[in-house]
This record gives C-alpha cells, sequence and structure tokens, in this order.
C-alpha cells in the first residue's frame, strides 16, 4: 500500500486541502476499494475519509447534508435523488450488469422457462432486477400473479431457501449467485440480468448497476483526483485477490472469502466514467423511466453527467 500511496502523492495532494468523505456500501462493492481500506488512510492521505453505510436512507442523508461529497450509490438512487434538486452528479460507474439467474431443475434460458414458477429475487431501493424482470415478463403477455410468482428476500435467505429445496429459481447478485453454486448442490447459473434486459429491447447494453456520484459543490481537480484513485485500487484490488477477500470479508462479518475471490470474475467490476458510458446509461435510464417512473423520477440526463 504505501508503494501504492507514493505512486499517487502527487495527483491526490489536493485531497489534503479540502477533506473529502467518501461513503461505500457494506457488501461486494467493496472490492474496488479494498486496497485503500487495507491500510491506515488517515495517515496516508490526511484528507480523505472513508466511510461506510448500511442503509440507503443514511447514505442519502449524509449527502443531502453534504456531511459526505463523494458516495458510491445504486445508479437509480443517485439519480432518482438529483432529480428531487439535489446538486449530485454521476461522475463514474464501476459496477455492471452482476445479477444471475441460478435454479437447481433446469436452465432458464428464456422468460418462457419461468412460466408456472416462483422466482425469488431482491426489492430495495435502487434494485432494478424486479423491475427489469417484470418488463420482460410484460412484453411477452405474462402477469405475475397469474402466470408465476415474484417472492421478495434478502440475497442471503434466497440462497437459503434454494439449499432447503423451497426456492427453485432465484434471482440474486454476485457474491450470491457465487455463494449459491457453492453452497448447493446440482445449482445452474443461468440468463444473466443483460440477457433479460435484451429479450425485451432493441439494444443490449450492459446495466450499470453502481455509480460513483460526487456533491455539485466540490471542487472538479479534487472529484477527478478521487476518482484516479479509485481506478487505481480498483487494478489493485483485483489483481491482489487473496488479500481483498480477506480484506473485504471482515467487513461483511464473515462472508466466505472464497466465494468473494469465486465473484470477482462475475461481479462486472469495470470503471468507466459517465461521459465514457454515456449511451448505455442514457438508455438504461430512459427505458426504466417508461416501465416505473418512481425508480428515477424525472431527471435531466445533460444535467446529470458529472
Amino acid at each position: 500500500m504505501r508503494k501504492f500511496v507514493a505512486v499517487s502523492t502527487l495527483l491526490f495532494i489536493t485531497l489534503i486541502s479540502f477533506g473529502v468523505n467518501y461513503i461505500n456500501p457494506v457488501g461486494p462493492t467493496l472490492i474496488p476499494i479494498a486496497e485503500l481500506l487495507s491500510s491506515n488512510l488517515s495517515e496516508e492521505i490526511p484528507g480523505l475519509e472513508i466511510n461506510l453505510w448500511r442503509s440507503v436512507d443514511e447514505a442519502i442523508s449524509m449527502m443531502v447534508t453534504e456531511k459526505a461529497q463523494i458516495a458510491l450509490l445504486p445508479v437509480t438512487v443517485g439519480v432518482k435523488l438529483a432529480s428531487t434538486g439535489i446538486d449530485i452528479k454521476l461522475a463514474a460507474v464501476s459496477m455492471w450488469n452482476g445479477f444471475y439467474f441460478i435454479s437447481t431443475e433446469k436452465t432458464i434460458e428464456s422468460i418462457e422457462d419461468l412460466v408456472d414458477r416462483e422466482v425469488y429475487t431482491l426489492q430495495a431501493p435502487g434494485q432494478t432486477a424486479d423491475t427489469i424482470l417484470r418488463g420482460a415478463l410484460e412484453s411477452k403477455g405474462y402477469e405475475v400473479g397469474r402466470d408465476l410468482d415474484i417472492v421478495y428476500v434478502g440475497g442471503a435467505e434466497a440462497v437459503q431457501l434454494l439449499a432447503g429445496g423451497k426456492a427453485k429459481v432465484i434471482l440474486v447478485p454476485e457474491p450470491f449467485a457465487s455463494l449459491a453454486e457453492t453452497r448447493v448442490q446440482g445449482s445452474i447459473r443461468s440468463m444473466p440480468i443483460e440477457d433479460l434486459w435484451e429479450s425485451f429491447n432493441e439494444q443490449r447494453i450492459n446495466i450499470p448497476t453502481s455509480g460513483i456520484f460526487v456533491s455539485g459543490t466540490l471542487d472538479r481537480g479534487v472529484a477527478e483526483s478521487f476518482l484516479l484513485l479509485y481506478q487505481q485500487s480498483m487494478n489493485l484490488s483485483l489483481t491482489n485477490r487473496e488479500k481483498t477477500a480477506a480484506t473485504v470479508s471482515e467487513k461483511m462479518g464473515g462472508f466466505p472469502a472464497p466465494v468473494l475471490q469465486k465473484a470477482m470474475d462475475t461481479a462486472g467490476f469495470l470503471f468507466l466514467t459517465a461521459e465514457d458510458a454515456r449511451e448505455d446509461i442514457a438508455i438504461y435510464l430512459d427505458r426504466l423511466k417508461e416501465l416505473d417512473p418512481e425508480l428515477t423520477g424525472d431527471f435531466d440526463i445533460d444535467a446529470l453527467f458529472f
């Protein structure tokens, strides 16, 4: 880590002067910042503070009150917050796709394979798998409650239900997809969420799930310096997998480190600035707004980007 910081010092000297609080959810999105978490940043880069949030409401409160200047948020949560008039900008996306169907009876290759079944999935602020699933079903004339049922549970609970035989099909993000493959004998991973999206949209895109949002009042040079730091940390964290898994496992309360290592290949970690990913982000948000306006609010796509 000391070499990492030494190389980066000139880029991040501005952080020392301004003081920046970055907040990140507890979960797999810690993987890109594992290199930062594994050392004492208050000594290495005095101007940067990292705090972890456990609920979307907590993260929103910190951004609204400007107790945090940079946050990793579900993309739709950040977009909806911006649509309410809060001055935040989408600077980058670091996690894409990452949701998978896991089943114990047969491979899920199309929407038709879900008919007459119960699908267990997540429903939480910022989670869009449910909305995409419903959009795909409606496009084929299927109706939830008539042709199939959707049951909402947490990620760990979904895996437990699959292992116990109560659930036959789950739609979950990493690292729970990898946990299911590890814990449930005969489990089959299939149909990633980008395939589900493509089944009822003209264009195949990568689904932007987690984005870095910055306060509109934050100095642009400081924000850009942080993005460079984040990107460098991601590269090192994904290279030093065993160390990264151990660091994140501890922060996640003992989540199995080998599963976290396995999930790194399929969780969808890729750093792209919002401008570089503008086309996919715009297509995704515009379509979500059609499917469920409450998810995104009435956003201005041009004003949204950093």
